[in-house]
């Protein structure tokens, strides 16, 4: 029996994805490849890309008002994930060339960018099983990694609640206390206690970042290989159909070769405005 979904396959972010997800999948698209996956297995079966009568353009990416919200809950973290994960390799990126040019890093954005992608992991999650849970099915999703989780967390945490952490410096870049050292509540730790601290105990606050960056991201690729699988499963299912009325639009049609809009894409949920100076 032909899958009736098969031309889904056909999808690619690069031409098919709105506008930030063509704009930031250069960048993380070997990193991240599994969130691609995922959204052909699931996310564009949310929105008008499945509608023949439809064209492609400002509607077609947009999210069908008629899905169960659960699954535009879904949806809407899934997309602030990738979002969030590839906004912090960028902020990395940033610190490196601020580095080489002997300025100043700004660790704090990327602990900012982390710390949100592990709050949309978790709701991911919990929204997928309330999913699962209503089409009757078990699927093992992966383990939070919870020392990752805490690492980030205490990084995020000094530098949003507390002044400005002490620093040391060497090597030609700024040192980072290491997590063990930062206060979990109370007082912030003091400059003079870092100023105390050996070097040698000190973490290099760009190779830190960039080794949870890839921690994390290994993490994703898992999460969304997992959902990926289960919803190919998941979408054989009659009451799936049925949920998301999609019998209507079976079997997919072919897709485009390349995206043609005839205006501005945006992402699902964005309303974008065309100027008549443009």
């Amino acid at each position: 029996m032909k899958d009736p979904f098969a031309a889904s396959s056909g999808l690619h972010l690069r031409e098919h994805g709105d506008a930030r997800e063509r704009h930031l999948w250069p960048g993380v698209s070997v990193a991240l490849s599994q969130y691609e996956q995922f959204w052909r297995a699931l996310i564009v079966l949310l929105t008008n890309r499945v509608d023949p009568s439809i064209p492609m353009g400002p509607a077609w990416i947009r999210i069908r008002s008629t899905i169960p919200l659960e699954y535009e809950q879904l949806a809407m973290h899934n997309y602030s994930l990738l979002y969030y994960a590839a906004a912090a390799r960028q902020e990395i990126e940033k610190d490196r060339r601020r580095i080489a040019a002997g300025k100043y890093p700004r660790p704090e954005l990327a602990f900012f960018m982390m710390q949100i992608c592990v709050e949309r992991a978790i709701d991911l999650q919990r929204i997928a099983r309330k999913i699962f849970c209503a089409l009757a099915i078990r699927h093992k999703l992966p383990k939070h990694p919870k020392s990752l989780y805490e690492a980030i967390g205490a990084f995020r945490n000094a530098f949003a609640h507390d002044p400005i952490l002490g620093r040391a410096t060497a090597h030609g870049r700024e040192m980072l206390p290491p997590p063990e050292r930062l206060p979990k509540k109370g007082r912030p730790l003091l400059w003079r206690e870092t100023a105390d601290m050996s070097v040698n105990c000190m973490i290099d606050g760009l190779a830190y970042q960039e080794r949870l960056w890839q921690e994390l991201a290994s993490f994703l690729q898992e999460q969304w290989a997992s959902l990926a699988e289960a919803f190919l499963q998941v979408r054989q299912q009659p009451k799936f159909v049925a949920d998301l009325g999609l019998a209507a639009f079976l079997p997919i049609c072919q897709v485009p070769n390349a995206a043609s809009p005839s205006g501005p894409r945006a992402a699902s949920g964005t309303i974008v405005a065309r100027s008549d100076s443009n």
